[in-house]
Formats: structure tokens, sequence, C-alpha cells
């Protein structure tokens, strides 16, 4: 009976509405992107604060993150390790 008043009103069904809409969203690959560029800006702008307010620890930072760039074998080590190699220095 639902169906029959949603064909003769010329709306569309719950199921057209969401197959319409998974169409539109999986060709659109630009969320992606944007999120990534805000994620980018937004650790950009934090590094400039601690920067301002935290110099020396903003420094080692950089460093260790130019490490990570310039390191071959490894694009991230795992945290699991950096966190027993650090227990174990303690």
């Amino acid at each position: 009976m639902n169906e029959d008043k949603n064909e003769i009103a010329g709306e569309e069904t719950t199921e057209e509405l969401l197959e319409e809409y998974d169409k539109k969203r999986r060709n659109r690959a630009d969320d992606v992107i944007a999120t990534q560029t805000v994620v980018c800006i937004m650790l950009a702008l934090l590094f400039f604060a601690a920067n301002k307010f935290f110099p020396d620890v903003t420094g080692e930072v950089f460093e260790k993150l130019r490490c990570l760039v310039t390191d071959s074998k490894e694009i991230m080590p795992n945290p699991i390790d950096l966190l027993m190699n650090y227990i174990d220095k303690l």
C-alpha cells in the first residue's frame, strides 16, 4: 500500500535513495584528499605553535622526523618496539 502511494506521488523509495547516495559517494575521491590536506595543515600549525613555545622539544621532534624520512629500511617504526626499547632503558 505504501509502495503504491510512493509510486503515485512520484517519490523514491528508501532503497533507491540509498543506492543513488552510494553512487555519488563512490565517485568522490576528493574527500580523502581534503581530509589529508586538513590534517597536514593542522599538524603544520601545531608544529609552528610548538616551535614558538617549546623550541627545544620541537627541534628534537623535527630531527626525529628527519631521521625517519631519510631512513630507507623503515618508513615508520613499530610503536610497540619503541615502547619496549623505552621500557628496557628504564
